[in-house]
């Protein structure tokens, strides 16, 4: 075969030899991916490795592996036996010194021809480059050409380290050319699959490739190419490093080192044109000479999408907190329109809000790049165009085309959208192209409207509260508020002086400060029993403050919750009126006192007359001071019951009102049991064992009303005590034949006519049964009943009975 047609591949850099590139049909090939491009699609009669390039012992072990009987020269510029031994131990034919003879030429044309040689041809090894254990033997020697007269020539230092590097492989058993030898059939077919799995990966949807060791692309298919902007015939052979940086490279090295099988891993690759797309990598090992010589394969996956999606989320999810800390409207809209171009990307954004006294949507804020038709427009009736549409429907309304679909000019913008802003406003956007939104955008943009709609909805409620704080800090009163951290956000001048503080001084401070400790609690649960009631939003309570000076003095306090929103059970605070009862205490305790002194003395000095009077009425014969006696007596003992009475009715008002289910006809029947009839008939009846909310006071209640019907019935009265459930309420009627109750007296009782001297109720029984019956939430009305006398009805709320019916 003539040199003019032997094909010679040379791997180096730059160009090959001149002399070489004359003599053959030379290919120069960079890397070992376009080594072995040449191997797989053309005729190669030997390959020549340039070995002063690094990893080049690399390449011949692969070239050996992709075309076990094609002969590899390995070269050097100077002697190297290291290289020598290290290139045979990776499968080179020859290592051949380029400085030395024969010539390079000499040995392709003879090892393409068929000739080979049973050992390696070094050049002669300068002493300066001699190994250690040539130096101990010096001698000279020099290259081994070919056979003259059957003698063979030295062996020089290299081509001893060389063959002794080969024996050294074969005896520890790592000689990978008997590997070589066993899996030769085994690697045929396999390059015989390989273009069929190429084609395979060419049609996939995914973007694949395959990147050695170099980090050098061996194979990308269409999608990849697509992918990054550049001809797939441009990538192969091309370094990875220009599309997969550093950082990249070493978070998917990571991927193949994880334990987790098939894990995936989010990166970026730089595009040709400079930009940067955001992919989603698959990578797995091929092979791994080291932890930083890893050949692998990787699957790509565009998440650009995905990853702007992201983007717009946590972008929304930050101007939610940013609307939230706003004060006003004002403050959300320039937020809203902010994130609508920042965020959302659009390129054009307003927010209109509704004016409720005109009815009209009112520009409240607009983008730097709004033209002046948008600015001059600043009020837009709910009757007008789409946006009017828009807010009046609730619903989203998109303008494909604004030339065609409003009378308005808009400068630039050609397509629009409305998005409503809950029952507040709207946001609008605008595009410079016709038709630019979809509904994609409509979602996108209904997530910042949502969160939108409820910032302008506690702004406005923060705007109302401002207001009726800036009202209630001209009132006179003692008035104060707190937020739903119980901290006061206002304190009014009088409550402020009373206190002993400026209003600075309490604003931002815990409402606790001003209360004795008690009473602090106190407040604690008033408000948690506003919570817990659903009917109920405030209620009075009373407490005790604190001034600055240590003074501490009563109060009542009118507690209202401020409103909440439909299912948000949250606290957002109070406003509270306060009045100074100091002066009301005073006078309570006056006539607890009073009432207390009275009581006892009135009852002692009773005893007294009683018993004088009992004592005369025995010691007395004349008949007429007998009576004058007895009506001392009874007089006295009628005195002393009124006393009972009071102190009845003083229990009354006293008691705390919890009410337990009490079985009315039960109490009923007891009191009467423990009553002196004095001569009467007294009957007691009952229907359906009925059940009503009250206390052991009831029994009060029946006793005053039986001792009354008897005291004024008659010398033998009849009294009928019945209970019964009617009309979803539980009676108690005392019904006598007596000559009943003078009205003035049921008036004066009943409230229909005012106490004067002349008008007044003749004792205290009556009035301790309203007041009972009062505080059970019950009623009490008078009429004549079927006995000829009177008739006293209680009315009370049914409770459940004992058995739970």
């Amino acid at each position: 075969m003539s040199r003019a047609g032997q094909h010679v591949v040379f791997v180096g850099n730059p160009t090959p030899p001149c002399d070489l590139d004359a003599a053959f049909d030379v290919v120069t090939a960079g890397d070992r991916a376009a080594v072995v491009d040449c191997l797989e699609t053309t005729r190669v009669d030997c390959v020549i490795v340039d070995g002063t390039g690094s990893d080049r012992v690399e390449t011949v072990a692969t070239v050996r592996d992709v075309a076990p009987t094609v002969p590899i020269i390995y070269t050097t510029a100077t002697p190297d036996g290291s290289a020598a031994a290290a290139a045979t131990r990776a499968g080179a034919t020859e290592y051949v010194v380029r400085t030395g003879e024969p010539s390079l030429i000499d040995r392709i044309e003879a090892l393409s021809n068929g000739e080979r040689d049973s050992t390696i041809r070094p050049a002669t090894v300068d002493a300066a480059t001699e190994s250690p254990a040539s130096a101990d033997v010096g001698t000279d020697l020099t290259v081994r050409t070919e056979t003259v007269d059957g003698q063979a020539p030295p062996v020089g230092p290299a081509e001893r380290d060389a063959i002794l590097g080969r024996l050294h492989a074969i005896v520890s058993g790592d000689d990978p050319f008997e590997e070589r030898l066993e899996d030769r059939s085994r690697r045929r077919e396999l390059e015989r699959g390989r273009t069929a799995r190429e084609r395979t990966l060419d049609r996939l949807d995914d973007a694949v490739i395959v990147v050695d060791s170099d980090r050098r692309f061996v194979h990308v298919n269409d999608a990849f190419a697509d992918l990054v902007g550049a001809d797939r015939e441009s990538l192969v052979g091309r370094s990875a490093a220009s599309i997969i940086d550093e950082d990249a490279y070493r978070d998917w090295m990571a991927a193949v080192g994880s334990p987790t099988p098939g894990e995936t891993v989010e990166t970026e690759l730089q595009r040709v044109d400079g930009g940067v797309v955001h992919v989603e990598a698959n990578v797995t090992p091929l092979s791994a000479a080291g932890p930083d010589d890893i050949a692998f394969v990787c699957v790509v996956r565009d998440v650009t999408e995905r990853r702007r999606r992201a983007d717009v989320v946590t972008g929304l999810l930050e101007t939610t907190r940013s609307l939230f800390a706003c004060e006003s409207r004002a403050d959300v809209s320039e937020v809203v329109v902010e994130a609508a171009e920042r965020v959302l990307g659009f390129d054009l954004a307003t927010v209109r809000l509704h004016d409720a006294d005109s009815d009209d949507l009112v520009l409240t804020a607009v983008s730097e790049a709004s033209g002046d038709q948008i600015r001059r427009r600043t009020r837009v009736g709910l009757g007008e165009g789409p946006m009017g549409e828009a807010f009046r429907r609730g619903e989203p309304v998109l303008i494909e085309d604004l030339r065609t679909n409003s009378p308005h000019e808009y400068d630039q913008l050609q397509a629009g959208m409305c998005v409503p802003l809950g029952d507040h406003g709207l946001l609008n956007v605008g595009s410079p192209v016709v038709d630019a939104f979809d509904d994609q955008h409509v979602q996108l943009a209904q997530l910042l409207t949502a969160s939108a709609a409820a910032a302008l909805e506690r702004a406005e409620r923060g705007e109302e509260l401002l207001r009726h704080e800036r009202i209630l800090e001209t009132v006179e009163g003692m008035v104060y508020a707190i937020d739903g951290d119980a901290r006061l956000t206002l304190v009014t001048d009088p409550l402020a002086e009373r206190l002993g503080y400026d209003r600075d001084e309490l604003v931002g401070e815990p409402v606790s400060r001003i209360f004795a400790d008690e009473s602090d609690d106190r407040a604690v649960d008033h408000i948690e029993d506003l919570l817990s009631d659903a009917d109920c939003d405030s209620g009075a309570f009373e407490a005790t403050y604190t001034t600055a000076d240590g003074e501490r003095f009563p109060v009542e306090i009118e507690c209202s919750l401020l409103p909440h929103d439909g299912d948000d059970e949250e606290f957002h605070g109070t406003v509270s009126v306060v009045r100074d009862i100091t002066q009301r205490k005073e006078r309570e305790q006056y006539l607890q006192v009073l009432n207390r002194v009275l009581r006892h003395t009135l009852r002692n000095d009773l005893t007294v007359v009683i018993g004088y009077a009992e004592l005369l009425r025995e010691r007395l014969d004349d008949p007429d001071l007998v009576d004058a006696a007895d009506t001392l007596r009874e007089t006295a003992a009628d005195l002393a019951g009124t006393s009972e009475k009071t102190r009845a009715i003083q229990y009354a008002l006293d008691r705390d009102g919890d009410l337990e289910p009490l079985d009315v006809a039960a109490v009923a029947a007891e009191t009467v049991e423990g009553i002196d009839p004095d001569g009467a008939t007294v009957s007691v009846s009952a229907a359906d064992d009925p059940s009503a909310w009250a206390d052991p006071g009831l029994g009060l209640v029946v006793e005053n009303l039986v001792e009354n019907a008897i005291r004024h019935g008659g010398p033998e009265p009849t009294v009928d005590v019945a209970v019964a459930r009617e009309d979803c309420q539980v009676t108690l009627a005392v019904a006598d034949d007596g000559p009943g109750i003078p009205p003035a007296e049921i008036d004066v009782v009943t409230g229909e006519t005012d106490i004067t001297q002349l008008t007044h109720s003749s004792g205290l029984g009556l009035w301790l049964v309203r007041w009972m019956v009062d505080s059970y939430g019950g009623s009490v009305s008078f009429s004549e009943s079927e006995l000829g006398g009177s008739r006293v009805e209680i009315a009370l709320e049914p409770a459940p009975s004992a058995d739970g019916d």
